[in-house]
C-alpha cells in the first residue's frame, strides 16, 4: 500500500520504534478499521487516523484511532495491542487567588498539573493559570467542593462504552477492569458479562503483558468480550474506573478493531451549580473527549499523551 502521509510523524523522545515501524503500524490499522462499515468514507485514506504511543519506550503501546466526532458525545474506533490502564477523573477549577495550587489546595483533593503528564486546559478558554484539581480522598464529595471559596467550574470526566468489534477466532481480547464498574446498572442488565467475566477469569494469564510494564493490570478484573458485546466504563458515584486491555495473545492473526462511545453523565452535568458570572460568558465547555485534561495513567511518568499524528478531529 503505498502511503502519504500529509504531516510530519512527532516521534516521541525515548521511543523503541523507527518512523517504519509507525507506518506499519497505521497501515495495518487503517485496512482493520476499512473493513467495519461504521468507520472510514471511500473518500477518507489513511491520514484520517490519529496516531498515539502511549509509553513510547514500549512497542506493544501504539495506539490508532479513527475520531468520527468529539462534542457533547465522542465516537472513536481504537486499535492498538496493548492499552495501558488509566482512568478518567472529574476536575474542579479553583480561582488561584484562593487556592495557588501545589500543596494549596481543597482538603482531600490533588494538583492535577502534578499529577498528570502533559495536562492542558480543554480549550484556550480555560486559562492555564487556574488551580485544577482532583477528588484524592473518596469522602470528599462534589457538593462540598462545588460550595468552596473560589470554585469556577468543574470539567467532568466521561464515561465509555467499548464494543468488540472483531471476531475472536482471529483476535482474542482481555479488557482489564475496576471491579466496581459491574455495579453499574448498565453493565448489571448485560446478561452476557458473566459469561465474559469467567472467560477473561479462565484465559487471562495467556495474554503476554511486556516485562517492563508486567503489573499493568494488577487487580483488575480481566473481561474477555466476544464480537458485538460491549463493556461500560462506569462507576455509579462517578470516581474514576481504572480500565485497560492486552490483545497481545499467540493465537491472534490480527489485531482487535474496539469501538469506544463516551460522554460526560448529564446528570452530573445538570446537578453541578451555573458557572460563577464572572466567567460564565467567556468559557466554552469542554467536549466529550477532554483526554488531555481527565485522564490520569497508572505510569503517569512514562506517558506521552501527545500525538505522532493528528486525524480530522483533535482527539
Amino acid at each position: 500500500m503505498k502511503v502519504e502521509l500529509k504531516q510530519d510523524l512527532r516521534i516521541p523522545q525515548g521511543s523503541a520504534m523507527s518512523r517504519q515501524q509507525y507506518v506499519d503500524f497505521l497501515i495495518k490499522a487503517y485496512n482493520l478499521m476499512k473493513e467495519i462499515p461504521a468507520y472510514l468514507a471511500p473518500a477518507e485514506d489513511i491520514n484520517c487516523l490519529e496516531l498515539a504511543h502511549l509509553i513510547p519506550s514500549v512497542p506493544e503501546t501504539v495506539l490508532a484511532i479513527y475520531l468520527g466526532i468529539n462534542d457533547a458525545v465522542c465516537n472513536k474506533g481504537l486499535v492498538s495491542s496493548l492499552l495501558p490502564r488509566h482512568g478518567h477523573n472529574n476536575v474542579f477549577v479553583f480561582d488561584p487567588r484562593i487556592y495557588p495550587g501545589g500543596e494549596n489546595v481543597p482538603a482531600g483533593t490533588t494538583d492535577a498539573k502534578n499529577i498528570l503528564a502533559g495536562f492542558e486546559p480543554p480549550n484556550n478558554t480555560w486559562n492555564r493559570r487556574w488551580t485544577y484539581v482532583m477528588i484524592q480522598d473518596p469522602s470528599r464529595s462534589f457538593e462540598s467542593l462545588w460550595a468552596k471559596k473560589g470554585y469556577i467550574d468543574m470539567i467532568p470526566a466521561k464515561f465509555e462504552d467499548f464494543t468488540m468489534l472483531t471476531d475472536s477466532s482471529k483476535s482474542k481480547l482481555c479488557i482489564f477492569i475496576d471491579a466496581k464498574a459491574f455495579e453499574h446498572p448498565v453493565n448489571k442488565s448485560r446478561g452476557y458479562l458473566k459469561a465474559a467475566r469467567a472467560r477473561g477469569q479462565k484465559h487471562a494469564a495467556e495474554f503476554h503483558t511486556p516485562d517492563a510494564i508486567s503489573d499493568e493490570f494488577d487487580g483488575l478484573v480481566p473481561v474477555m468480550l466476544n464480537q458485538g458485546e460491549k463493556l461500560y466504563v462506569a462507576t455509579t458515584d462517578f470516581s474514576p474506573c481504572a480500565h485497560g486491555w492486552n490483545n497481545i495473545h499467540k493465537d491472534n492473526s490480527e489485531l482487535a478493531v474496539v469501538n469506544e462511545n463516551s460522554a460526560v453523565p448529564l446528570n452530573l452535568v445538570t446537578a453541578k451549580p451555573p458557572v460563577h458570572p464572572e466567567y460564565s460568558k467567556s468559557l466554552t465547555p469542554a467536549k466529550g473527549s477532554a483526554d488531555m485534561t481527565t485522564d490520569w495513567f497508572y505510569r503517569g511518568h512514562l506517558v506521552s499523551r501527545l500525538p505522532l499524528l493528528t486525524g480530522l478531529f483533535k482527539g
